[in-house]
């Protein structure tokens, strides 16, 4: 019997010829037979190898484009319409010669109070005689040129006031002084443009010599046709003792510390413009509280009728007029009244239709004008703010009288009083605000 040891031997001597017939291919290798218009390179040897590296492929790279060619970039015109206005806000007669100067000669005003000219080569003429180039960016500008009315004791004598403004309100605009002024040298004097009482703008210049020649940027953006207070104030308080008392001589008020000052009128636009903006506030006033008016009367009478009762208001006809006459008449009319009362037609009325009915009228920048009219101009925010706040004052007392929890919607300002009462006040705070603007617009 054999051993272990030798099985296995024997076992791996039979194993190899088929393990050679597997890893060895008795087959002839194929021949390659070249192509006859094909040569095949010669060996590469290491030296040539070292003298000729190999190469990456080529990356291929666009031509550099030219950027395109701007066109030439469009120029502006630099035009200035030139008017001549009195300080009472006339126009001034046709061939009235104004304070500027072309290479054609002093410009003077047309037909019409006047004049359309290039602003290339326009210049200022200042009291002195000199002439100053008229320095704009490009565009189409106004200058209203308005003509000063001598005063006997000033601490200023004016010749022209100038208003320079650009026609679409893209550049901040000029106030434009002439004249001349008897205080010395390093004087500061205060400038204010103001209408109603209420200071539009304003700001301190300093004397450089008997002549006045004052070229300011002005802040406000907001101008309207009409005549504007000027003044130009001298406060010898702000000298020590020893500047006050060589300049006593000038104007008996310097003992006294009393304020010296200029008054005149900074005029824009022509009469004709004047009117017309007139006539575009009152109008647009007008519509405002006839708006107000009839949604409050429509509330109430709406209210009342829920609460099965009728508005005594329906007892006036101009009010009742108002009322069925408003667009959304109807629309409140089919609101109905107790057990039938439409809860969600009310709703979408009071927090929806009614609020972007008066946005048309209360929003910012809808005012026309505002700095002609500030007064009325503020109290219009206010006024639609009130209204608001009496549309859901009015909701409230309506759920209440027909027993229905109030409105998240719904609310009542000051809790210590019941809904009517605080209701009651601000009816009333309608109708001073209504008071106000009719005395700030038709006094």
């Amino acid at each position: 019997m054999l051993d272990p040891s030798d099985r296995k031997l024997w076992l791996l001597v039979l194993a190899i010829p088929f393990v050679a017939w597997l890893l060895i291919d008795p087959r002839p290798a194929p021949t390659v037979i070249p192509s006859p218009d094909r040569v095949d390179p010669p060996p590469v040897t290491g030296s040539e190898v070292d003298s000729h590296p190999i190469l990456p492929p080529p990356v291929h790279i666009d031509p550099p484009v030219d950027p395109p060619i701007d066109p030439e970039p469009m120029v502006l015109p630099f035009q200035c319409w030139v008017r001549g206005l009195s300080a009472a806000g006339e126009l001034l007669p046709e061939g009235t010669e104004l304070p500027l100067v072309t290479d054609a000669g002093t410009v003077v005003t047309g037909a019409d109070g006047g004049l359309e000219v290039a602003g290339e080569g326009l210049r200022w003429i200042s009291s002195n005689g000199s002439q100053i180039p008229v320095e704009l960016p490009p565009g189409q500008w106004i200058l209203d040129c308005t003509a000063q009315i001598p005063l006997a004791d000033a601490p200023v004598q004016l010749d022209w006031v100038i208003l320079v403004r650009e026609e679409r309100g893209q550049f901040p605009a000029r106030l434009v002084i002439s004249g001349t002024t008897p205080l010395p040298v390093g004087m500061r004097l205060l400038v204010k443009l103001s209408h109603q009482d209420r200071t539009l703008d304003g700001g301190y210049e300093i004397t450089e010599g008997e002549s006045v020649w004052w070229n300011r940027a002005l802040v406000s953006d907001s101008w309207f046709a009409g005549c504007l207070a000027m003044s130009i104030e001298w406060d010898p308080n702000l000298l020590r003792e020893s500047q006050r008392s060589p300049l006593e001589s000038l104007w008996p008020g310097i003992a006294r510390g009393e304020i010296w000052s200029w008054q005149g009128f900074l005029c824009i636009d022509d009469p004709q413009e004047a009117r017309r903006q007139q006539l575009e506030i009152s109008r647009w006033y007008a519509e405002v509280l006839e708006e107000v008016q009839a949604c409050r009367d429509l509330l109430l009478v709406a209210s009342a009728k829920a609460r099965g009762k009728k508005s005594g208001l329906l007892r006036d006809p101009e009010r009742a007029d108002r009322v069925f006459e408003h667009p959304l008449a109807a629309t409140f009319e089919l609101l109905g009244r107790g057990k039938n009362f439409d809860y969600k037609r009310w709703r979408r009325l009071i927090d929806e239709v009614l609020p972007q009915r008066w946005s048309q009228w209360s929003a910012v920048g809808k005012v026309p004008y505002p700095h002609r009219q500030p007064a009325a101009a503020k109290n219009v925010a206010l006024l639609f703010n009130v209204l608001v706040k009496y549309s859901r004052l009015e909701s409230t007392v309506l759920y209440e009288a027909l027993g229905k929890p109030r409105h998240i919607h719904d609310f009542v300002a000051n809790f210590d009083w019941e809904p009517t009462t605080e209701r009651k006040q601000t009816l009333s705070r309608l109708r001073n605000f209504i008071e106000a603007i009719r005395q700030s617009i038709w006094k």
